[in-house]
């Protein structure tokens, strides 16, 4: 049988059963799995090839097949498509572009896997591997000190101070309130001045690289002792003041080695594996000597995407 429902590969021995009275009798569990439950034109479908198709799925949809009639279901469905496709085979289906294409990338991505992702070399991490890569890269299981902090933004070193005084006279007001009501800052103001976690040097936790707020506020941050401490006028520049509060402190803090082992061994495996793939690339590009051409690549043309009321692109 060469045809499944879902796309599977499926590994079929041969048997060859000698009829010569001084060779053993054929495994008697070989035999079975041998067995023939269809014949389709030339081809067969064994009781083996069945029950590999079945054990290769979950625990849990396995156990559908106690039922006879999934059973039955099941394996009626593997000959109506061998009939599909020894019907397509007939009509040139098998030299069809597009199934030409699928079956390379199928290729290269079996291929891929089972060298490069299933066992291997790259697998083989020691607990001396885990151990020395955490030495040599100590920063990567260090989580620096961060805080977090809401602010009010004005438009003057008076607003400021206005601010605080409201704080200290208005003590049920909430900061956040205060924050959505008084504050220029239109990112922050609607989170209640919420300026998230950041570092010391202002930049956003768990945002891109680029992301941070304004230093100043940062450092002011960084110099309150405990949460709840609010900043005296803090000047931004340009015309800009702050007032801060202070809200959470996460301490620095450092993962241990077992912490960080399971970690480690996923990224030493995977450098591993792009080491191995580098390294075949290299063999095969010595062996294959492949030769490109660049300046054809202006050849291509590329269809544009029209809208439904433009003309077609010729």
């Amino acid at each position: 049988m060469r045809r499944i429902l879902s796309v599977s590969l499926v590994a079929v021995g041969v048997f060859a059963v000698q009829a010569l009275a001084e060779e053993a009798p054929p495994n008697v569990e070989e035999a079975r799995r041998a067995e023939v439950f269809a014949t389709v034109g030339s081809e067969t479908i064994t009781v083996g090839e069945l029950e590999d198709l079945i054990n290769a799925r979950s625990p849990y949809a396995r156990k559908r097949f106690d039922e006879p009639e999934v059973l039955k279901t099941f394996a009626d469905d593997q000959v109506k498509n061998e009939l599909f496709y020894q019907g397509a085979e007939k009509l040139g289906y098998a030299k069809d572009p597009e199934v030409e294409q699928f079956l390379d990338q199928t290729i290269i991505q079996l291929f891929v896997r089972k060298e490069f992702e299933e066992g291997g070399a790259h697998d083989q991490i020691s607990l001396e591997d885990v151990a020395r890569y955490y030495q040599e890269h100590p920063e990567e299981f260090r989580r620096a000190e961060m805080r977090r902090a809401r602010h009010i933004l004005v438009a003057s070193e008076g607003e400021a101070k206005d601010v605080l005084a409201q704080l200290a006279a208005n003590k049920g007001v909430p900061f956040s309130e205060m924050a959505k009501h008084v504050s220029l800052d239109t990112e922050t103001k609607l989170r209640g001045g919420d300026l998230l976690y950041f570092n010391e040097d202002g930049s956003l936790v768990g945002k891109p690289d680029d992301a941070a707020i304004d230093v100043t506020l940062a450092k002011a941050a960084f110099e309150l002792e405990t949460t709840g401490k609010v900043s005296k006028p803090l000047d931004l520049g340009d015309g800009k003041w702050s007032v801060l509060k202070l809200t959470s402190i996460r301490p620095e803090s450092v993962q241990t080695l077992d912490q960080a082992s399971a970690g480690i061994r996923r990224t030493l495996r995977r450098q591993r594996r792009e080491d191995e793939l580098k390294k075949l690339l290299i063999e095969l590009r010595a062996e294959l000597k492949p030769e490109v051409y660049p300046e054809r690549m202006d050849a291509i043309v590329l269809e544009r995407v029209t809208k439904p009321d433009e003309p077609p692109n010729h």
